[in-house]
C-alpha cells in the first residue's frame, strides 16, 4: 500500500469512529427524535380518503383498514386487517362492506377473500352496545337488487357444508343481534342452542351442522366484531 492510500484509509476509520461516536453519545430523547415515526391506522385511513378519488368528495364512499383477530381451525389467532371497501351513512343506520380472508387452509393459489355486506343500526340511545345488525349478507344486499356480498370460501367444504346451508341457518341467527351479544361471542362455541334456535322455523337447527366448518363460521364472529368496533367511532356516537 503506497503513502497516499495508507493515509486515506486511516482518514476514512477516523471519520467512521467519529460518526460512531456522535451517534452512541445521543440521548434517547434525541435517538427517539431521529427515529422514523411509526405510522398507524388513522393516518393511513386517512391518507386513503384524502386521496386517489376516495372519501366524501371523491368519487368512491369512504373506505378502512380495521384490525381484527384472525381464528384457524385449531382456534389458533393471528393479528390481521380487513378492509372495509364501501361505507355508507343512511337516516338510522351505516351500510358497510367488509372484505377479509377466512379461510386459510387452502393452496395460495386458491387464498380468496370473501366480502360481507352489513347493515349496523344508530340508536337513539347513542350507546355503541346498543348497536343492531339490521341485515347482513354474502351476496344480495337489503334491497334485493345489488351484489353487496360475496362467498369467498369453499362452497361445498371438504365435509359436505354448502353456502346454501351458511345462509339458511347461520347467517340468518344474527339480524337483531346487538352490539353487547355480538362481542360476548368469541366462537360459534359461545352460541347456546336455546338461543340458536329461537325464532320461527329455527327449531332443528344445530350449530353442529357446522362441525368441521368452524373457520367460516368463527371468522364472521370476528369480523362483525371488527366492523363493530369501526360503527361505534362515527361522529353520530360522539355527538
Amino acid at each position: 500500500m503506497n503513502r497516499k492510500h495508507y493515509i486515506l484509509t486511516i482518514l476514512v476509520l477516523v471519520l467512521v469512529f467519529a460518526i460512531s461516536g456522535c451517534s452512541n453519545n445521543q440521548t434517547p430523547g434525541a435517538q427517539a427524535e431521529a427515529a422514523e415515526p411509526e405510522i398507524n391506522l388513522d393516518q393511513i385511513n386517512a391518507f386513503l380518503n384524502e386521496s386517489g378519488g376516495l372519501g366524501p368528495d371523491g368519487i368512491g364512499n369512504i373506505v378502512a383498514v380495521i384490525p381484527h383477530a384472525h381464528i384457524d381451525g385449531p382456534k389458533n389467532e393471528s393479528p390481521f386487517y380487513a378492509f372495509v371497501t364501501f361505507r355508507y351513512r343512511a337516516r338510522d343506520y351505516i351500510k358497510y362492506q367488509v372484505s377479509y380472508l377466512s379461510c386459510t387452509c387452502r393452496e395460495a393459489s386458491v387464498n380468496m377473500w370473501q366480502t360481507m355486506y352489513v347493515e349496523l343500526t344508530l340508536p337513539e340511545s347513542k350507546n355503541p352496545d346498543d348497536v343492531k345488525i339490521k341485515y347482513i349478507s354474502f351476496d344480495k344486499d337489503s334491497t334485493g337488487h345489488y351484489n353487496g356480498g360475496h362467498w369467498g370460501d369453499s362452497d361445498p367444504m371438504p365435509l359436505g357444508q354448502t353456502y346454501e346451508l351458511y345462509k339458511t341457518e347461520y347467517i340468518s341467527f344474527f339480524p337483531k343481534k346487538d352490539s353487547k351479544y355480538i362481542h360476548s361471542l368469541n366462537t360459534i362455541d359461545d352460541i347456546k342452542v336455546e338461543e340458536y334456535q329461537a325464532g320461527e322455523g329455527r327449531g332443528n337447527y344445530t350449530i353442529d351442522a357446522l362441525s368441521g366448518a368452524s373457520v367460516s363460521a368463527n371468522n364472521i364472529i370476528r369480523i362483525l366484531h371488527s366492523i363493530m368496533d369501526y360503527h361505534a367511532q362515527d361522529e353520530f356516537f360522539k355527538n
